[in-house]
């Protein structure tokens, strides 16, 4: 799975971007991207940890939580189902076969919940006595006899389920069976049935032991109409057509796995077939996206061979699926069968700006890294989860090369961790504590738990690491697994104890808090660093905790003869001094962890001349982005000599257009806004309007959009040509800095691209963007037209925008912004949702407070909770301020439940 909250700003603007919408892409997840975004809360910037504040006293740890007991050893399950797709129910039979792990069984249990039970009866036809218990989700069955371990027992459960569950399970993803129908509001939606069993969700609409320590063989039986199409787990032994007009579709799973891993998926599909050394591989999709689906898909076979080759295991399964499907949250790995957001579909025009090869090769990494071996319990998630993070990352270095690997991948891992540190989410990658299964899946599982991997690595050497895994994969192949069984794994394959590693970064919480401080010492041509570790136990916090952290890292020495790399290990102590011989003259510049590789917060002073050249003349990718970032912090500090700023303009003016990767120019052209009030804006002016012809789509966009914030209309017949771009990304930025010009030109421009068809009406959409920022009263019209049910995302998105900026003095607005908001929040479409949200502080309706709080009250999701409260607030000030109060006879707010993202 993965939920896209883990993606950030930048990465949502290209492959880079959809990595995260990876699994999970969740609706929070979209919410808090599009905040993001808002609000330039961008990769690549410091992150800063508050201080703890002082407490009382410890608060509890969350409860401990153990693997539920069981009496027998499931062998194998057959599904055999048909639908009411009118009552939204599975109707059918699940046919159990096991052994008893205990002497003298005489009941067992199953987890079921949301089912009525018919039936239960043994393969001969004997008639059992059950007893459902709907309160703790199980259903007893008592046997016709004892039985023994040595016995094995076939046993048929008639049922059906009774109902969807509107509780959307981990961020929103859904679970058990969804159904997907058209609707009054939205007639194109397509008729589908997906399931959704992580973390323990498949009891929901079959009887089973539903927890990932049990693994067992499948098959799925399924009658449907025959014009749908059934995907599911395994090989398909065949298809049938039936005497009552309908088709039986028949699957087979014969490798064990664990039960979240079953799946089915009803819908009108082409399948797009290719495949890997023998093996199949197939994307299915819509019948009308099929040349969308095939662009897509483009990689997928290629990957599979990439993580054969990678993990030392060839692709383990008959075939390999992955299926679109409607109002998914992301992506799921279900075993030969992953199901993805339907969202993730784009064409050759969104391809230019990114694909989503990250979705696509985090959930196939997973047939490796939790369907071939599987957590053994939640606790352990990140044999899952992280994994999959790493190789996907790793798919990116193979496809994209390093550069970008280091930018998206490595230094975004930590700062999203990091991220989460500093809003409280403070525990182990593995730990026993914790509220539920859903909890678990965090910063810590994914990004996280991804960069401990890349740690790893570099700890051991590639040789190593990669035999580790492929040594783990195949001795523990088809079972569950625990951190433990890793680690072992690691130290079979090369000597090394590792319980250091795994003790510090996996079974305990915390980062170093890095001080360094250098001198050089030109009679001795000596450097010397010395490196205090200034992380503090949290008083508060019951979790295991690291004190001081052991560190081998690697610190680069650049001269204008070349540079030098010499490994160091801090040790776990306060403060350590390094000494650096042979050093000819004083460094250019010292690279401290080059590579970006170690989870840290980093105080190092260094001189803006010296970061200036690190810029200009460093070869280590994130070398350079470290020193963007931290120049760009020190245009704005008032402690800063006009001198310097002139010195760090230069510096990353040349950046912008001379920079061999393309990720370096476009953080170098994220100027502070403030600075073009200053004369030092010229400075980066030419080198912003040169960039806007920059190769890279994404490097154009942000030199628009930086360029945008001189608000200098004299650029307008530069956003103006950007219009035709092929990118979307381009267009979308130049249509809201054309629109902010207020040029005379520009209200027919951008009306004249509300009239141009595209995929996913990107281009419309970006003309009602425009049309907002230009302010036109003529454009409310559109908006009125526009922000209507039944428009696509994007165009709903510009229209209520647009409703917002200028319905102030008209009725009509707020009823549709608010629809829009309570739709999209309950629709888990937050691209409306957030436009929507803005619109409403826009309008600074009283009106609107009630809406962000009876949203905020029925949600259970913290961070969902803390992103509402941030738009009340802001519209709260501007109720104050105004002294605002609801139009007298205007419609009232727009009712409906927004719930679960």
């Amino acid at each position: 799975m993965y939920p896209s909250i883990f993606s950030s700003s930048k990465n949502n603007m290209n492959e880079v971007s959809n990595r995260r919408v990876a699994r999970r892409l969740t609706s929070l997840v979209c919410l808090a991207l599009l905040l993001v975004s808002n609000y330039n809360v961008a990769f690549g910037q410091a992150v800063t940890t508050p201080a703890p504040a002082r407490v009382a006293e410890r608060k509890p740890l969350p409860p401990r939580q153990f693997i539920p007991p069981r009496n027998y050893d499931t062998r194998h399950i057959k599904l055999d189902l048909r639908f009411d797709w009118l009552k939204e129910q599975a109707l059918g039979t699940a046919t159990i076969t096991f052994a008893p792990l205990l002497k003298d069984t005489r009941e067992v249990e199953f987890d079921a919940t949301n089912m009525t039970i018919q039936t239960v009866k043994l393969a001969a036809g004997q008639t059992l006595n059950f007893a459902p218990d709907a309160k703790a989700g199980k259903l007893r069955v008592a046997l016709d006899r004892v039985y023994q371990p040595s016995d094995e027992l076939t046993m048929a459960i008639t049922y059906n389920t009774v109902g969807v569950i509107n509780d959307k399970g981990i961020l929103g993803f859904g679970q058990g069976l969804t159904f997907i129908k058209p609707t009054a509001d939205d007639p194109k939606r397509p008729m589908q049935i997906w399931s959704q069993g992580e973390s323990e969700y498949n009891s929901t609409w079959f009887p089973h032991f539903d927890h990932p320590n049990d693994f067992t063989t499948t098959e799925m039986i399924a009658t449907v109409d025959p014009k749908y199409t059934v995907i599911s787990n395994g090989s398909l032994l065949g298809k049938k057509d039936n005497a009552d007009g309908t088709r039986t579709w028949h699957w087979k799973m014969a490798q064990p796995h664990a039960s979240y891993l079953v799946s089915i998926i009803v819908g009108e599909y082409a399948p797009i077939t290719s495949n890997y050394d023998g093996i199949p591989v197939t994307t299915y999709t819509y019948p009308n996206m099929v040349e969308e689906g095939r662009v897509t898909g483009a990689r997928v076979a290629e990957m599979v061979k990439f993580l054969s080759e990678r993990t030392g295991v060839k692709y383990p399964y008959p075939k390999y699926d992955q299926t679109f499907v409607r109002d998914f949250g992301g992506g799921m790995e279900n075993i030969t069968a992953t199901t993805l957001t339907d969202t993730s579909i784009v064409d050759a025009r969104t391809a230019l700006d990114g694909t989503s090869d990250s979705l696509i090769s985090h959930e196939l990494a997973h047939q490796w890294f939790g369907n071939y071996v599987t957590t053994r319990t939640w606790a352990h998630i990140w044999l899952n989860e992280s994994f999959a993070t790493y190789f996907q990352a790793l798919w990116r270095q193979h496809n994209l090369g390093e550069d970008t690997f280091i930018y998206a991948d490595v230094r975004e891992n930590q700062d999203q961790y990091l991220q989460a540190w500093a809003q409280g989410n403070r525990r182990p990658i593995v730990t026993n504590n914790y509220a539920d299964a859903d909890a678990l899946f965090d910063s810590y599982a994914y990004p996280r738990g991804g960069a401990v991997l890349h740690m790893l690595r570099k700890t051991l050497g590639d040789d190593a690491f990669f035999r580790s895994i492929t040594h783990y994969l195949k001795k523990h192949a088809h079972q569950p697994v625990v951190t433990e069984n890793f680690r072992i794994a690691v130290e079979e394959t090369t000597g090394q104890p590792m319980d250091w590693f795994f003790d510090q970064w996996l079974y305990k919480m915390g980062h170093p808090v890095l001080n360094v401080t250098k001198t050089y010492d030109d009679a001795k041509k000596q450097l010397t660093m010395i490196v205090k570790q200034e992380q503090k136990i949290d008083p508060a916090n019951a979790y295991p905790q690291v004190e001081f952290f052991r560190l081998p890292l690697d610190v680069e020495i650049g001269m204008t003869t070349g540079a030098r790399t010499e490994r160091i290990t801090i040790e776990p102590q306060a403060e350590q001094t390094f000494t650096f011989n042979n050093v000819e003259a004083a460094p250019q510049f010292v690279n401290f962890d080059k590579g970006s590789v170690t989870i840290k917060q980093l105080n190092f002073e260094r001189p803006t001349t010296e970061l200036a050249y690190q810029l200009q003349n460093g070869t280590d990718t994130a070398g350079r982005l470290e020193a963007v970032e931290l120049l760009s912090q020190r245009l704005t500090l008032p402690t800063t000599t006009e001198a310097e700023r002139a010195q760090i303009a230069n510096a990353m003016s040349g950046a912008m257009t001379k920079d061999a990767f393309w990720g370096v120019r476009l953080e170098a052209a994220k100027i502070p806004p403030p600075l073009f009030a200053t004369p030092l804006g010229e400075t980066f002016r030419p080198a912003l309007v040169a960039l806007t012809k920059d190769p890279k789509s994404l490097v154009r966009a942000q030199a628009i959009t930086s360029l945008a914030a001189t608000k200098d209309a004299k650029y307008a017949d530069v956003y103006k040509a950007a219009l035709t771009d092929g990118s979307y990304s381009v267009v979308r930025a130049a249509a809201t800095a054309y629109g902010d010009t207020k040029d005379t030109a520009a209200y027919d421009a951008l009306t004249k691209l509300t009239a141009v068809d595209s995929f996913r009406d990107q281009v419309r959409g970006a003309g009602l963007a425009g049309l907002a920022r230009l302010g036109d009263a003529r454009a409310f019209d559109l908006g009125l037209r526009y922000a209507a049910k039944g428009n696509t995302s994007a165009v709903r998105a510009g229209a209520v925008t647009i409703l917002g900026a200028a319905g102030k003095k008209d009725a009509r607005a707020f009823p549709l912004v608010s629809e829009a908001f309570t739709q999209g929040i309950t629709r888990q479409d937050f691209q409306v949702a957030v436009a929507a949200a803005e619109a409403l502080i826009a309008l600074g309706d009283a009106r609107g407070i009630q809406l962000f709080r009876d949203a905020r009250e029925k949600t259970s999701i913290l961070q969902a909770k803390q992103f509402l409260e941030f738009f009340e607030k802001r519209l709260q000030t501007i109720v104050n301020t105004n002294n605002a109060t609801p139009p007298a006879n205007t419609p009232g707010p727009a009712t409906g439940a927004a719930r679960n993202f």
